[in-house]
């Protein structure tokens, strides 16, 4: 049985190596290239209801409404960066008019500020945790290494490297196989699943640990 899991977890991350270096991992609206609409309506709002409103105008498309002014009067829209200037133009204005209509208001297009922002590099993202993160592990390994010595120590730490890496690889692979943006909780998720995998092998290694110690005061 566990011959049968290991070769499924092997063909996805070997799947997911596959996506990745042919068309890369998925990055969510606000790290890829996008467009900004801020418009200020100059009265409160409900979320909803202007949720509802850009999905008129811009339906089947992935949006992220925030607010903006703390007296909630202010809101932005960003969205994928897609289109020409020219549609986007026309989109904008039927974005006006219908907020117009719904909340009485005299808003132009004058009045909405459009900003066109870049893709995000990912790995700009990833270095900050990735020294943090190196750092700690260096330290936890050797930590491992000398608490667990009577285990073996080159034995132990390589356990620990090669369960961490076979995790995040197939966290990073499900990720890219089914297309699944990278956003702000892709990164706290993989830190999650590394203090499992910690948590786990200590607790297997700490009763191998207590178990070898029972049996030589036994002897």
């Amino acid at each position: 049985m566990k011959k049968i899991v290991y070769a499924i977890l092997i063909c996805i991350i070997i799947a997911g190596i596959i996506v990745i270096s042919t068309v890369g991992v998925k990055a969510d609206i606000i790290y890829s290239k996008n467009v900004e609409i801020y418009v200020y309506l100059g009265k409160t709002f409900e979320k909803n209801d202007i949720k509802a409103t850009v999905n008129e105008v811009f339906p089947k498309e992935r949006t992220i409404i925030q607010e903006i002014e703390l007296f909630q009067d202010m809101f932005c829209v960003t969205l994928a960066d897609t289109r020409p200037e020219e549609e986007l133009s026309s989109k904008v204005e039927e974005l006006v008019n219908k907020i117009n209509e719904k909340y009485e208001t005299k808003l132009k297009t004058d009045d909405i500020e459009i900003r066109h922002n870049p893709k995000v590099n990912l790995s700009s993202i990833i270095i900050p945790y990735a020294w943090t993160l190196g750092i700690s592990m260096a330290a936890i390994l050797v930590f491992v290494g000398i608490r667990y010595k009577k285990l073996g120590t080159i034995r132990t730490i390589l356990t620990y490297i090669i369960s961490i890496v076979a995790v995040e690889m197939f966290y990073l692979s499900i990720l890219a196989i089914v297309r699944y943006p990278i956003n702000r909780v892709v990164i706290p998720i993989g830190l999650l699943l590394l203090i499992i995998v910690l948590v786990v092998l200590s607790f297997t290694n700490e009763k191998k640990l207590a178990k070898k110690f029972v049996e030589q005061k036994r002897k």
